[in-house]
């Protein structure tokens, strides 16, 4: 059994956790900075790269699909390959980057303190990652399972024109929202601790989160409103950027000047690096409040078996 830091077990509110979680991060941002920057810019430049693919490829992606002809369609094929293929893999070193971050809070469970790096370039932690890829696999077999028949449903009434059915399946995706809630818990629980199992943890877990329910719905939408208005600032330049050569583009494929200079394809995927560097760590700040979450939760249970085996005895 591993040893605990005190540091995380303590019950908290819903301010001082969310409290702890940003001063812990704040606080240590120049570590984080030195362990985690060389996956930081790997994903930021596959980001940069997703979307220049985007704004290039999207216009004419749509023009090959309204051509029947067979190139046609072969072109629009190949584009959207190419655009899955390079997702996948933004999806691979976003969650190598991910894993980085959860190996911090692993250690700071265990000593009470985020360490210092001494080289200028970290090493992976293959567990930290393994684990994360781990969770991650568990979000998304629940969010087909879970979602898909409410959005389907939403979907078939959108087709049908029937408020009453996308209704119906918008009260059915809330419910299945509420009900994933709880599986927070024992995965943050799960990424940032060494001696756990994914499935041994997971439904014993869930019920601890079920019962703290309203409490882990505080911290996260706290947490999540900070994130959301952190990433609008971050993203817009880009939004803003990307809207703008997708017009020039389409314009383009329909005979119109393409309007851009020179120099907007580099300055595009300059801006989109940049964007994607800032976004990884707002994105990493998210996961903080969560773990002292996780550990308030942890400490009250240790408390409340506790009491329980005094009781019996």
């Amino acid at each position: 059994m591993e040893k605990q830091s005190d540091e995380l077990l303590r019950i908290r509110s819903v301010r001082s956790t969310v409290a702890a979680g940003f001063r812990l991060y704040i606080g240590n941002f120049r570590r984080i900075l030195k362990y985690t920057w060389l996956p930081a810019l790997i994903c930021a430049i596959v980001s940069a790269l997703y979307n220049h693919i985007a704004i290039t490829n999207y216009p004419q992606m749509m023009a090959a699909q309204n051509i029947t002809a067979k190139g046609g369609l072969s072109q629009a094929m190949s584009m959207w390959l190419a655009q899955s293929g390079i997702s996948m893999l933004n999806l691979v070193v976003s969650l190598l980057f991910i894993s980085y971050g959860f190996s911090l809070l692993s250690r700071h469970r265990l000593e009470g303190a985020i360490p210092y790096p001494t080289a200028w370039r970290s090493r992976p932690d293959i567990r930290a990652f393994v684990r994360t890829v781990a969770s991650a696999i568990v979000w998304i077999v629940v969010a087909i399972v879970g979602f898909g028949l409410p959005i389907g449903i939403m979907v078939w009434g959108v087709l049908k024109m029937s408020f009453t059915t996308i209704g119906l399946g918008t009260l059915l995706y809330i419910v299945v929202l509420a009900l994933t809630l709880p599986l927070v818990y024992p995965n943050m629980h799960y990424v940032t601790s060494r001696d756990t199992r994914l499935f041994s943890i997971l439904w014993p877990g869930y019920r601890s989160g079920l019962r703290h329910w309203g409490y882990m719905f505080a911290v996260l939408f706290v947490t999540l409103i900070v994130t959301l208005l952190a990433l609008v600032i971050t993203t817009l330049p880009s939004i803003v950027l990307m809207t703008a050569n997708m017009k020039a583009q389409a314009g383009a494929l329909t005979g119109d000047a393409l309007g851009m200079p020179g120099y907007m394809t580099w300055m595009s995927l300059f801006v989109f690096l940049l964007a994607g560097f800032i976004q990884c760590y707002v994105v990493l700040m998210l996961h903080f409040p969560a773990y002292y979450m996780a550990g308030s939760i942890e400490k009250q249970e240790q408390e409340r078996n506790e009491k329980a085996t005094s009781t019996l005895y």
